[in-house]
């Protein structure tokens, strides 16, 4: 018995040592998680003012009891354009939230334009503000590889073209109430549906010599690879549910200067415009397909895609099924880049 008596009792002792407290504890302590919610520092930007366009910056920062959810969104007061950042630290006074002007939603900011930055929290009902900053100069557009339209020449050749009676509006400086996602301008597709109308009320053709302002037929790619070109467009959307897109790509197959739509084809990207405001709507000419419209574009002399024999690009404004009534859209800042979608 006293023999077994040792071995239990060896046993225990290295049960014992196994249990000896770590010191090293990974993650955060429990009271940075369930402690008491409080605001110990509110949120402050590091200035009053910032010019962008010689790169400052604003750091924001705050301090909390505990670590939450928060969002936080600096907002133009003018534009409604919003950068949004989201984390759960509960102290950045020592790492501050950078902004540099960029956006996460259109509009972009504009000049002498004041923006406040909004604290929420997921689980708590307190909202914080800052005080305002005022933008004396924004960042400067984002380089793209191809700009094939800005909109702000409402002089540029553009071929308009509408379905009975319904009109398009061209370009606008202010449609609605509507400020432009970049600069001063925008461009507007505008009809009335009708209950026994056709579903296409009304288009816009520009073509790559208009767009680039050249001599040359067709769009200077540095790659023919369709999956790695993209298009972009910042798109307003009423929220009423009864606007859709085609963007469409001409191919003059033949290469003789003039794009023959019953014999060359037309690729298109088709979606319905069921927001409110602008977003930017990106694809790769990859994700494109032929069009359906017999006569318009569905027959390809190549048989694929040919980048460098786009013609044109074609803005189709269309009712979605079973709608009545005003249906308009709007298009702004419009671009080709590659590898990747154009980011704001």
């Amino acid at each position: 018995m006293k023999k077994l008596f040792l071995v239990v009792g060896i046993g225990t002792l290295f049960f014992l040592a196994g249990c000896k407290k770590d010191k090293t504890i990974e993650g955060p302590e429990l009271v940075d998680i369930f402690g008491d919610f409080n605001i110990l520092e509110p949120i402050k930007g590091s200035k009053t003012t910032v010019d962008f366009s010689k790169g400052e910056t604003v750091q924001y920062t705050c301090k909390l009891s505990i670590r939450t959810n928060w969002t936080i969104e600096i907002i133009g007061l003018n534009s409604g354009a919003r950068k949004v950042y989201t984390g759960n630290a509960k102290d950045f006074v020592l790492n501050p939230i950078v902004w540099d002007g960029t956006i996460s939603f259109a509009p972009f900011f504009r000049k002498n334009e004041p923006c406040v930055a909004r604290m929420s929290f997921e689980s708590y009902a307190d909202t914080l503000y800052s005080d305002t900053v005022i933008i004396t100069d924004v960042k400067p557009t984002p380089s793209v590889d191809i700009l094939f339209d800005d909109y702000e020449s409402p002089q540029r050749a553009y071929n308009t073209f509408t379905e009975g009676q319904q009109t398009f509006n061209g370009t606008s400086v202010n449609f609605q109430g509507v400020s432009p996602a970049e600069k001063t301008r925008f461009y507007v597709l505008a009809g009335n549906h009708g209950s026994t109308a056709s579903l296409f009320l009304c288009g816009m053709n520009l073509t790559a010599k208009a767009s680039q302002g050249t001599t040359d037929n067709y769009f200077k790619f540095s790659t023919d690879n369709p999956k790695k070109v993209f298009f972009n467009a910042f798109i307003y959307g009423w929220g009423d549910n009864k606007a859709e897109v085609s963007i469409e790509f001409q191919e003059d197959d033949n290469m003789d200067g003039i794009y023959q739509p019953a014999e060359e084809g037309a690729y298109t990207y088709r979606l319905p415009v069921n927001w409110t405001g602008w977003k930017l709507v990106s694809f790769s000419y990859d994700d494109t397909k032929i069009s359906t419209s017999g006569g318009f574009g569905n027959s390809d002399r190549t048989g694929h895609k040919d980048l460098d024999r786009i013609i044109a690009a074609q803005f189709l404004l269309l009712a979605q099924p079973g709608t009545i009534g005003n249906t308009r859209v709007g298009f702004d800042y419009c671009s080709f880049t590659y590898f990747n979608p154009f980011r704001p």
